[in-house]
């Protein structure tokens, strides 16, 4: 079945003047999707698999395009805002067909040349990719199938109070800390985190490092790599603040204690006052 507003493999059945006509594993008795002219490369011939995208243009035809969007169907994401009219706001995600989005699906009215976090769907009653601010229809903590220490994919959005509030997965809300943030995020961008805690009101606290045991293995590599590149000295200790140990090893000062507890227990390390060095060779 052709997932509208995905990338899918396809194959190509035939070539018309206006381009090529793709189906799912070539079988044209299915549906068709014209891939037009303007995309077709060299190396496309009849019975090539590509990797397209599917949408439906201005007169509501499947059409298919090589071109990347900025987002996809299950996934939200910051996006300008073009025009408005009488029916609804249009967004550009990066295609020559703007992204709709409905009077309905806005939480308040959204203005041109704005950027609003939005969240892409597949409307089945209109059969058509719609976006939607109202995120909470979509981005929620339940059935949550993650554990600590998982890697997840963060969408920045808002700061509030606490810290940065973040989309995990496409799927669920999570809060990143004020004080366990030591490099700039931007808002809009998505970063590599980690799960933290799972609390029992369903409340997902993330970071930018692993935690734990894990992270000290990884960090500690990190501080002997540092070591090496220095001649084996690092002006550092318990007693450094945070925003140095950022700047040199770029790690956050809790994670260092516990990497150089651990390479410490390992003798791979020497401590000094406000010195790490590498251990002596026996």
């Amino acid at each position: 079945m052709l997932q509208y507003g995905k990338f899918n493999r396809l194959v190509i059945t035939r070539r018309t003047d206006n381009g090529f006509y793709l189906a799912e594993n070539g079988d044209a008795s299915l549906e068709e999707v014209l891939l037009p002219k303007k995309y077709i490369t060299p190396d496309m011939q009849e019975g090539s698999e590509v990797n397209v995208f599917l949408y439906k243009d201005s007169e509501d035809r499947p059409v298919a395009t090589t071109q990347e969007p900025l987002v996809q169907v299950g996934e939200a994401a910051y996006l300008l805002v073009k025009d408005v009219n009488r029916v609804g706001a249009f967004l550009d995600w990066g295609l020559e067909k703007d992204l709709f989005l409905p009077f309905r699906e806005q939480g308040e009215r959204v203005e041109p040349d704005r950027y609003y976090l939005v969240y892409v769907f597949f409307d089945f009653a209109s059969k058509r990719i719609a976006a939607t601010t109202n995120i909470n229809k979509f981005i929620k903590n339940r059935d949550v199938e993650l554990k600590p220490n998982d890697e997840v994919d963060l969408l920045i959005t808002y700061e509030n109070e606490v810290g940065v509030r973040v989309i995990i997965n496409n799927k669920h809300w999570g809060i990143l800390f004020k004080n366990e943030i030591f490099s700039k995020i931007e808002k809009g961008s998505h970063v590599k985190g980690y799960i933290k805690k799972i609390r029992e009101d369903g409340k997902i606290d993330v970071a930018l490092q692993k935690q734990g045991i894990a992270a000290a293995r990884d960090i500690g590599t990190v501080v002997l790599e540092k070591l090496v590149e220095n001649n084996g000295r690092l002006e550092l200790s318990d007693d450094s603040p945070p925003e140095l140990v950022h700047e040199v090893l770029g790690i956050s000062k809790k994670n260092f204690k516990k990497a150089v507890g651990m390479l410490y227990k390992a003798g791979k390390i020497e401590l000094h006052d406000n010195l790490i060095t590498l251990a002596k060779k026996k």
